[in-house]
């Protein structure tokens, strides 16, 4: 089985550079940019893990389904999309996360 990297990316990194464009644009709130690219986060989780545990139910009873393959391929198609909408969440939370991070480091090198 083939499957596609490019052809699922191409629409998520055209939508969230939309989306990040207009926020910076002053059109849309951080906070609707930010929920948007959450709620796709947690559609893809869905998805993809439903998926998932359904391909793992049907390999563990021994069924085998003409839907298996179909889903197989859709449940990594979206785990692809997964992992690139939580770039997009890192880039998103990035000064957040690093001024953690930091504050971490920094407690660390207090103690004795």
């Amino acid at each position: 089985m083939v499957y596609d990297i490019i052809l699922p990316a191409v629409p998520f990194i055209g939508g969230y550079a939309l989306t990040y464009s207009l926020y910076k644009w002053g059109i849309i709130k951080r906070a609707v940019h930010i929920n948007v690219w959450n709620l796709i986060i947690l559609l893809a989780f869905i998805i993809s893990g439903g998926a998932g545990f359904l391909l793992l139910i049907f390999m563990e009873l021994g069924i085998k389904l003409p839907i298996n393959q179909p889903l197989l391929y859709w449940h990594v198609e979206l785990g692809v999309t997964l992992a690139l909408v939580t770039i997009f969440h890192f880039h998103a939370y990035w000064k957040s996360a690093k001024n953690m991070f930091i504050a971490a480091k920094r407690r660390s090198k207090d103690k004795p």
